[in-house]
């Protein structure tokens, strides 16, 4: 096996060795509830929403799309556009749901570095500051590539460039936590990602996966955040 191939492995499998983490350390449990709880009240908000007429505009515009086509290859490209707006709004929400319970984030990342022997980084107002003015800056960048990356991902084609590169988004998103606590800012994420291509892409992957999925995505915030502290760690 090449190295880029276990580098890819090892973070593709990033959330098992998370799992191993919460066996030996219970106390990592306690700080799941609140990033679980609210990515619960948003989801069970967005589904209230689209019952009540929201999702109303999604119909006639995937029935325009089909319309475009003729036969079988308008319905295929409808369903193929509704499955690809479906998935990326799922990891825009991710994105959204990180941000607002960022300072939890923080502290269940920085209660895994201590589950690993990491010592704590220096801390004062001025870093918290500053790690939370990151962590604003960090998210809106993200936002506005996933809105890119979905327009992109609608094209027939090149969805699946539009799918790897929301992958590395969301690989950015999760290692800002270790990040910032060592007022790291994007440059250096950026760079993180470009220095473990392939470390990078297979736990990005893992991480879409796990946002997209019902029930699942109820796991994947905290999963998420202790996956990428492990992800910067080496761990």
């Amino acid at each position: 096996m090449i190295p880029s191939s276990q580098e890819f492995i090892s973070g593709l499998t990033t959330p098992l060795r998370v799992i191993r983490l919460l066996m030996d350390h219970p106390k990592l449990l306690g700080l799941f509830i609140f990033p679980m709880a609210l990515t619960l009240i948003v989801i069970a908000g967005l589904i209230y929403a689209l019952l009540a007429g929201v999702g109303a505009w999604v119909q006639p515009w995937i029935a325009s799309l089909a319309g475009s086509y003729s036969g079988a290859l308008g319905g295929i490209l409808a369903f193929v556009a509704g499955l690809a707006a479906i998935w990326f709004s799922f990891q825009f929400i991710g994105i959204l749901i990180a941000w607002m319970s960022s300072p939890f984030n923080d502290r269940l990342a920085l209660q895994t570095e201590r589950s690993c022997g990491i010592p704590d980084p220096d801390e004062n107002w001025a870093i918290l500051i500053q790690a939370i003015w990151l962590d604003f800056k960090k998210t809106i960048l993200a936002l506005i590539a996933v809105v890119t990356l979905t327009l992109f991902g609608l094209i027939p084609g090149i969805g699946i460039l539009a799918w790897l590169g929301m992958a590395l988004v969301n690989t950015f998103v999760y290692l800002s936590y270790p990040l910032n606590r060592r007022q790291a800012g994007i440059r250096d994420g950026i760079l993180w990602i470009l220095s473990h291509p392939m470390r990078s892409l297979g736990f990005g992957i893992a991480t879409t996966f796990l946002f997209a999925v019902p029930v699942l995505n109820l796991f994947a915030l905290p999963l998420a955040v202790i996956g990428g502290t492990l992800l910067y760690l080496r761990k």
